[in-house]
């Protein structure tokens, strides 16, 4: 009796004093919420209030708005991946990528293949981010050894020693393009480094066979129909980019062959080189190479696409080419 008595008669404390792992946690907390409030201030609230204004002023340049508004989209998305990469690492999809087409962008060092295993969509993405911070040109060295190829990029000039780029909202600056750069290029297996504003990160991928590779779903605007009368030589001996060009060329309403017949094309579109083999040069009608490599003899051909060329990109070319033909000029 007497000891629950004296249970009873003592005083519990109304709660435990917290200890200073639970205090550095608070701050911690603290500082991250302060960072990306303040972050949202310059990055989103004042961007968002310039475009108000000038839309309130009747004279505001559409394109300029329309341009200013994607970048804070890209902003706010950039930021809801930093936070879901907190939680959990991103997930890659690797498949077969056209690595001429995928880089024709960024200035090479090195024989580039013509192939490798990698998910060209996140690449794309980091790119974009570093071209955007370091405000310089791309650069990639490339290496190939055995059944791989390792690629280096550096975006900017380095000002002093590399240091490895944080991707945690605890980071003094909270800037959500290289922190998703950053989680993206972890995931690739690399590290992404940074020296006053230039970047740089390596990673190797093993290359691919064209015959695993898928082209897009060409998605594009109906063209006019500049191809109606005229007959293209397809000349694409792997399947699926074989179908993904045909949509293409039909949309601007070509007449396409596979197979050299009786009738003289206006166009030829062929994946390499051997086109020659079955028309002489002097003889050709106007030829452009879309192709997975760079051409063993680039003087052989006035205009080159690498594989797989957008849509519009494409027809451009070939529009190009038929008024050579139609005007007689150069091939």
């Amino acid at each position: 009796m007497s000891s629950i008595a004296g249970r009873r008669g003592r005083r519990l404390p109304s709660g435990d004093a917290p200890g200073p792992a639970v205090v550095s946690v608070t701050r911690d907390a603290a500082r991250i919420r302060a960072r990306l409030l303040a972050a949202l201030n310059h990055d989103l609230r004042a961007p968002l209030a310039r475009i108000a204004t000038q839309v309130g002023t009747g004279w505001a340049d559409l394109a300029m708005l329309e341009n200013e508004a994607r970048r804070q989209l890209e902003w706010l998305s950039d930021l809801q991946e930093c936070a879901r990469f907190e939680l959990q690492p991103p997930e890659l999809a690797l498949a077969p990528a056209y690595l001429h087409a995928l880089l024709r962008h960024v200035r090479l060092d090195g024989a580039l293949p013509a192939l490798a295993l990698l998910d060209a969509r996140r690449l794309t993405q980091v790119l974009a981010r570093l071209r955007e911070h370091s405000g310089g040109p791309l650069a990639v060295q490339a290496h190939s050894a055995g059944d791989a190829v390792h690629l280096q990029f550096t975006a900017g000039q380095p000002d002093g020693p590399w240091s490895a780029v944080s991707a945690s909202l605890a980071d003094e600056r909270i800037l959500p393009g290289l922190m998703v750069a950053a989680h993206l290029v972890a995931a690739m297996g690399g590290r992404l480094e940074q020296s006053g504003d230039a970047l740089r990160f390596g990673l190797g991928a093993p290359l691919a066979d064209e015959q695993d590779a898928m082209p897009p779903t060409p998605h594009f605007d109906w063209p006019e129909p500049f191809g109606a009368g005229h007959a293209i030589l397809l000349l694409e001996p792997h399947q699926p980019m074989q179908d993904y060009l045909s949509e293409i060329l039909e949309s601007a309403e070509f007449d396409v062959q596979y197979e050299p017949e009786d009738r003289t094309p206006a166009l030829i579109l062929c994946a390499d080189e051997s086109v020659w083999d079955i028309w002489p040069r002097e003889e050709a009608p106007p030829v452009l190479l879309h192709t997975a490599l760079p051409p063993a003899r680039p003087g052989d051909f006035i205009e080159v696409l690498y594989k797989p060329a957008p849509p519009a990109m494409l027809l451009s070319a070939l529009r190009r080419r038929l008024q050579i033909r139609l005007g007689g000029g150069r091939r």
